[in-house]
């Protein structure tokens, strides 16, 4: 059964201020309820004293001397998750960059063969218009096409 305590009333029996407690109710920590209003809009409502303890003891640190106003102390369960939320985040990262570094690879690799194939394109217009250019002479000196055959093979092997 809850122990009902007024807001004002548990902000000072356990030494925390009542924006915390508002916060906490907000984000669905500790119930609250209220005679009068809507619990969400009493300046004042009721909490539930064991939820607040357990909220209190949950993200309860220990404070030191030295500790002053630039300190803020993280659970250690808290410290924990961030831990393994930077880990999954630098292996995602890492995966990441190793997809990238393939996939410049892969790009690289169609890029060189591109090249190659318009280069044995540009080889293969330029025979092309040597055949042409062939044929136009073998019609007008009316020749053989052995001699075509021989002209053709000759000039590969000149250029």
């Amino acid at each position: 059964m809850a122990i009902w305590l007024s807001l004002s009333l548990a902000a000072k029996k356990y030494g925390i201020s009542e924006e915390q407690i508002h916060e906490w109710i907000r984000l669905g920590y500790l119930r609250c309820s209220s005679l009068d209003k809507d619990p969400y809009e009493d300046p004042d409502p009721m909490v539930d004293a064991e939820e607040l303890e357990k909220s209190l003891e949950f993200n309860a640190t220990k404070s030191y001397p030295d500790d002053d106003a630039t300190v803020e102390r993280v659970p250690k369960e808290h410290l924990d998750w961030l831990y393994k939320e930077n880990a999954r985040l630098t292996k995602a990262c890492d995966d990441l960059l190793e997809e990238n570094y393939k996939r410049a690879q892969r790009e690289e690799k169609l890029r060189a063969g591109f090249e190659k194939m318009a280069n044995l394109t540009h080889r293969i217009l330029s025979l092309n218009e040597k055949i042409l250019n062939n044929n136009k002479t073998i019609k007008g000196k009316k020749a053989s096409a052995w001699s075509f055959l021989c002209r053709l093979f000759r000039q590969n092997h000149d250029s």
